[in-house]
């Protein structure tokens, strides 16, 4: 009673050494504040303080009336000894200690099971990272650390906490594209220790440094940090916000009765996801839905129109291509592509050889496309077979059945007319009259007779 300790911490290490001399092990306990929300009171239990609330768990059989109980072993015992400080005068001061356990007391010999005994030294997280350089695990490095140390007892600590360790505890950031397969690819990677606006902002100066030169669109979710870093580097590009990201917020921000009980969801996705419209008439179109359902006053759909030039397919429609990236799904196909050949746990030395592995087989998956778009030639299905035979040759597989479809569709959509002209030229138009919005096509050319 009344020792008095300068901060937390130290009245923490305390405890725990005296918990270990005792053969029990401490957890930290609540906190209270005072009248002016300053922390003033802290408390420091047994591990075996209160009691392990039994869990109800049905048996195998869903329509069993009888509930069963599985065997739960726990070390709680509703221990009440327990260390409480107050913080007074500058410093913690112990002011409450009730020194009885209602339990026994572990023995020198077990001393090592305890909780707050099991911990890596500095020396076991290095020989830990030097075994992963040669590809060797951390149940290994356990098993050596055993025999170095003399035993199980000696290590200071367990497998668990061996495989617990986190070495690098980094993010990973592949920059993904699309192919001309409409495929993914992958055009670098990097292992970043923070998310933070300069982390990514030196990773793009890297990557433009790589690269050498700016993409026209970058698609990424409202990461504030991200969206810092890409005004700073990427001066030339448009960073556009994934939509879907937003849009499965809909039925939370605006009421689920409201979304499966009208049609306004699928008004508003129309407006939203649409490819054909001006901006100027989509926000035509979008007052005509937020009035047609009383929406006016909606707080987060004010918030989605605002950002409607980082989010409206209409408003990108002057970037080359910007139909092949609407929203951030690409990215978490490529995660999903990552995760079935790594995971979080792995060394450096293992993520790179997965890694390594998987950019192999995306690279096959190339190649073999490319194989394909030579080696096979599709069925010619339109009207206009001499332009589908130049988009074969020209086109990949997968590039030509998007041109093959609008090839198809042409005849039964388009106006077209053309005009004679003094020294063998020939003007000629052609409009789309299922879409209004989309300007006259007028082209001169040069007529020879061969």
């Amino acid at each position: 009673m009344d020792m008095v300790f300068s901060s937390l911490d130290d009245c923490y290490s305390m405890y725990v050494k005296y918990a270990k001399e005792c053969g029990f092990s401490v957890r930290k306990g609540t906190t209270k504040t005072n009248s002016k929300g300053v922390l003033h009171i802290k408390y420091y239990l047994c591990t075996r303080t209160g009691l392990y609330k039994d869990k109800k768990v049905d048996t195998l059989d869903p329509n069993q009336k009888e509930r069963v109980l599985r065997s739960n072993f726990s070390k709680r015992t509703d221990c009440g000894e327990l260390l409480c400080v107050l913080f007074e005068a500058g410093s913690w001061k112990v002011y409450k200690f009730v020194e009885e356990h209602n339990h026994d007391l572990v023995e020198r010999p077990d001393k090592h099971f305890l909780p707050t005994e099991r911990h890596l030294t500095q020396l076991q997280k290095h020989v830990i990272h030097n075994m992963s350089k040669l590809n060797l695990g951390p149940v290994k490095a356990f098993n050596v650390m055993k025999t170095c140390f003399g035993g199980f007892e000696d290590v200071g600590a367990s497998k668990v906490e061996f495989k617990k360790y986190k070495r690098y505890s980094m993010v990973f950031v592949p920059f993904t594209g699309i192919d001309n397969h409409h495929g993914n690819v992958t055009f670098g990677a990097a292992l970043l220790a923070s998310e933070t606006a300069d982390t990514y902002i030196w990773l793009l100066r890297v990557f433009l440094k790589a690269v050498g030169s700016q993409p026209k669109v970058v698609v990424t979710d409202q990461d504030p940090a991200m969206k810092k870093a890409i005004s700073v580097v990427f001066v030339d590009t448009r960073n556009r916000l994934c939509m879907w990201h937003v849009m499965h917020k809909l039925s939370l921000k605006v009421g689920v009765r409201l979304c499966n009980s009208t049609n306004f969801k699928e008004c508003i996705c129309g407006v939203v996801w649409t490819d054909i419209l001006t901006p100027e008439e989509f926000e035509s179109e979008w007052e005509a839905v937020i009035a047609e359902f009383n929406l006016a006053d909606n707080d987060w759909l004010s918030d989605i129109f605002a950002l409607r030039e980082s989010r409206i397919p209409a408003y990108y429609r002057i970037e080359e291509m910007f139909g092949l990236m609407r929203t951030a799904s690409r990215s978490e196909n490529e995660n999903h592509f990552f995760g079935q050949v790594c995971n979080s746990k792995a060394t450096l030395v293992e993520f790179m050889t997965h890694y390594e592995t998987a950019i192999e087989a995306q690279r096959h998956t190339h190649r073999k496309n490319d194989h394909e778009s030579r080696y096979k030639r599709p069925q010619l299905k339109s009207n206009y077979q001499l332009l589908e035979g130049q988009a074969v040759d020209i086109y990949t597989k997968s590039i030509f059945c998007d041109v093959q479809a609008e090839l198809i569709g042409v005849a039964d959509c388009i106006n077209q007319r053309y005009e004679d002209q003094p020294d063998g030229f020939v003007n000629f138009y052609i409009n789309d009259f299922q879409q209004p919005c989309t300007s006259l096509f007028e082209r001169n050319i040069l007529c020879m007779a061969l």
